[in-house]
């Protein structure tokens, strides 16, 4: 991604996604349009790199619309650190220093607001509440992070697995008409594979397991949760 490229993003619309974006809601219709201004807007299509570990620019992303993967290198394996959906902020401003490793990804066509970091901080000395739901944010990604990272280290694949479904579904799911969960993406067993630390062999094998224990099905490349309890001990056992 090239950083020097400087459009203002000042639609109707981009105001509109901007004024959504979770630690921007406090914001006041004047100091969106301050932001707006400030902001060049981008367009990526499924499997577009937003950032390699070349660019260092020191910006803040928001995430307009669509999907975005943070992952890094481990030798040649690809682990997923994070996914950022619509109306979140993601970058410098979410690990405050990005690693020499990390990359971006689209998941899916997506619209990505780019915001200097200067302008960024100067907007967060004078908005508290925008501060307190930063500091909010970080401290619940980096709890989720950990708890991702001790289950690659002491869990089995199935039980890694089943933790994954249930953060999806707390982030992203939706009740079906049969009062079943199900989440809307649809992941690739590769690309979960990155997010719990295995290969995606490993991934076929255990969501056989997690449909043979009937709490979960798949179709047509979506997860359906039909029983939720039954995860959970799934998820919970070492």
């Amino acid at each position: 991604m090239r950083c020097m490229q400087k459009k203002a993003s000042n639609s109707s619309e981009s105001i509109k996604l901007l004024s959504v974006v979770d630690v921007l809601e406090p914001l006041s219709t004047e100091e969106i349009h301050w932001l707006a201004q400030r902001t060049t807007e981008r367009s990526f299509h499924t499997g577009d790199i937003v950032y390699t570990p070349a660019d260092a620019c020191a910006v803040v992303f928001l995430v307009l619309t669509g999907a975005i993967r943070v992952y890094r290198m481990v030798g040649r394996q690809e682990l997923t650190f994070d996914i950022f959906r619509s109306a979140t902020i993601f970058g410098r401003a979410s690990s405050m220093e990005r690693t020499q490793d990390e990359y971006a990804e689209a998941l899916e066509p997506s619209r990505v607001g780019v915001l200097d970091l200067r302008a960024f901080w100067q907007l967060m000395s004078q908005n508290p509440d925008v501060n307190a739901r930063l500091v909010k944010l970080l401290d619940d990604r980096l709890r989720l992070s950990w708890s991702r990272m001790t289950d690659i280290a002491l869990k089995g694949v199935p039980a890694r697995l089943a933790s994954l479904v249930l953060d999806l579904l707390e982030s992203e799911g939706v009740v079906t008409r049969e009062g079943h969960y199900k989440i809307p993406a649809r992941y690739t067993q590769e690309q979960l594979a990155t997010m719990i630390g295995a290969k995606r062999v490993a991934v076929s094998k255990a969501f056989g397991k997690l449909q043979d224990s009937g709490c979960v099905r798949l179709y047509r490349r979506q997860i359906y949760v039909v029983d939720l309890a039954a995860l959970r001990c799934i998820a919970a056992a070492d």
